[in-house]
């Protein structure tokens, strides 16, 4: 492998671990098998050579695997400057990726539990470039070498000696975990889990006799909740375990969360297992978003989540710069962050008329009547299943009466307002209250929608895009035509 670098720099290769990561499919295919075998044995020499020679095929292949892992992570090689860091990487075709540091939006170190005893640490490196959907550049390094990159990377160095700005308390990051976990979140977890792990997944669960499980936590349950059929149980048990999953998956991520503002970057710390270090260039932040459920509306929190290349561009992890914070207090956090929770002197503020509700509360109030016959016509076509059938409707009611109520909240605090420099509009998608505040030069496009009805009445739904590594659509509902027609005039003459 030729090696395509300037004489005088200095050559550096990712940790060895890395073998492991590039050999990790193919080998766990072979491992179980000679797990399984193996335990069957008592421990003794000659049981140990009979194991050999019955499983010398598989031997040779792991070896060769790990042979080809090998090969692979002697052709990586990364090597940096005061100017750009460059990596090459392949064996018969190479690959060379090289990023200009003042082009870096973020990084993130993560110090995993299993990589901790060994000093290796994960580095991913971000810009906004976009194309490539969670990291330009992703390394496994020795410790000692991220000491020594930090020392010629600005966004890498931690600010140390400056105090920290905020740090969230347990309860906090307790009822964070609580109020942004979800049953789908988790599911997600389990589905990708599956997806990268395939066999090794199904391995482990049989293992540990997972279905056995199920079952029994589903008799036990059975006998409490007398009246509801067993299949309603086993699926209220799989939603509640997906909710755990979830629930402790954020808490170990956001757990011991600070955060550092520097003159041009800012540091973000958190994790338990894993523990994850954020170095954002503040300059990159697209705009600021405050998010909130009903429940933290009704307390007075708010979630402070923003929009920045690299940071929280997995769909399973939450882009948030603050977890739980008070609402009052956010305003300190927002100025840091070039931005304003109100703005102070608009030159234009529309609003959703109370008139048209219907444009709110259709999806909810139509899921609402639809339960009723779908029941009826499900329990003639199906009486056996009567009882799963009515608990069933039940349980729909329950979030749809809740969409309900945040679409009435939403509707009656919904409004865009704008001056010379910045759009701030507040609106709720689907179960989340949003507050964005962004630069116009930030929205690419603006469109206003109108159904025949909408048109006659002078209204219309008002669609902004913001850019950013994945362009996003905000919908701001039922607003008047004028004002909505007015505001995407300024836009265009920004």
């Amino acid at each position: 492998m030729s090696i395509n670098a300037p004489p005088d720099v200095t050559i550096y290769r990712e940790h060895p671990i890395k073998i492991l990561r590039y050999s990790a499919k193919n080998l766990w295919l072979l491992i179980f098998p000679l797990l399984r075998s193996l335990r069957f044995y008592p421990f003794s020499l000659q049981n140990l050579i009979d194991w050999g020679a019955g499983t010398w095929f598989d031997l040779l292949i792991a070896l060769l695997i790990l042979g080809i892992g090998t090969l692979r992570w002697q052709s990586c090689i990364y090597y940096f400057d005061e100017v750009s860091i460059h990596s090459q990487s392949g064996l018969l075709l190479q690959k060379g990726t090289e990023i200009p540091l003042e082009r870096i939006t973020c990084t993130v170190e993560e110090h995993s539990f299993y990589l901790r005893p060994i000093r290796a640490v994960r580095l991913q490196i971000s810009t906004a470039s976009g194309a490539v959907p969670e990291a330009d550049m992703k390394l496994i390094l020795y410790l000692r070498d991220l000491h020594h990159m930090r020392q010629h990377i600005p966004v890498l160095q931690n600010d140390s000696s400056k105090a920290v700005a905020y740090h969230t308390p347990a309860w906090r990051v307790l009822l964070f975990s609580a109020l942004f976990s979800s049953s789908f979140s988790g599911a997600l977890y389990i589905a990708a889990l599956f997806f990268e792990g395939g066999r090794i997944t199904s391995d482990l669960l049989e293992q540990f006799q997972a279905q056995q499980l199920l079952e029994d936590a589903t008799e036990r349950a059975s006998s409490a909740f007398h009246g509801v059929p067993r299949i309603a149980i086993t699926i209220g048990i799989v939603i509640l375990s997906l909710w755990l999953i979830s629930f402790g998956r954020n808490l170990l991520r956001y757990a011991r969360f600070r955060i550092r503002f520097g003159s041009q970057f800012i540091s973000v710390h958190m994790g338990i297992l894993t523990r994850r270090r954020y170095h954002l260039r503040d300059s990159a932040i697209v705009f600021p978003d405050l998010r909130q459920n009903l429940i933290m509306k009704i307390c007075g929190m708010v979630s402070l989540h923003i929009r920045c290349p690299g940071y929280g561009s997995r769909r399973d992890t939450l882009p948030v710069l603050i977890p739980l914070v008070r609402k009052r207090s956010s305003q300190a956090l927002l100025q840091k962050l070039h931005a304003a929770q109100i703005l102070k002197n608009p030159r234009m503020i529309a609003r959703s008329n109370l008139r048209f509700f219907w444009s709110f509360v259709w999806p909810p109030v139509i899921g609402l009547c639809a339960i009723l016959p779908v029941r009826f016509l499900l329990l003639r076509l199906l009486p056996e299943f009567d009882s799963m059938i009515r608990f069933f409707s039940v349980m729909l009611v329950i979030p749809l009466v809740w969409l309900l109520l945040i679409r009435i909240v939403s509707l009656m605090t919904q409004y865009v307002t704008m001056d010379g420099e910045t759009v701030q509009f507040h609106f709720s998608r689907w179960f989340t209250f949003h507050t964005i505040t962004v630069q116009r030069s930030h929205i690419v496009r603006a469109d206003f929608k109108q159904t025949p009805l909408q048109k006659q009445y002078g209204v219309g739904h008002l669609y902004l895009v913001c850019n950013g590594p994945r362009q996003q659509r905000f919908k701001l509902t039922a607003l008047p035509e004028q004002a909505a027609r007015t505001i995407i005039a300024a836009l265009i003459q920004a």
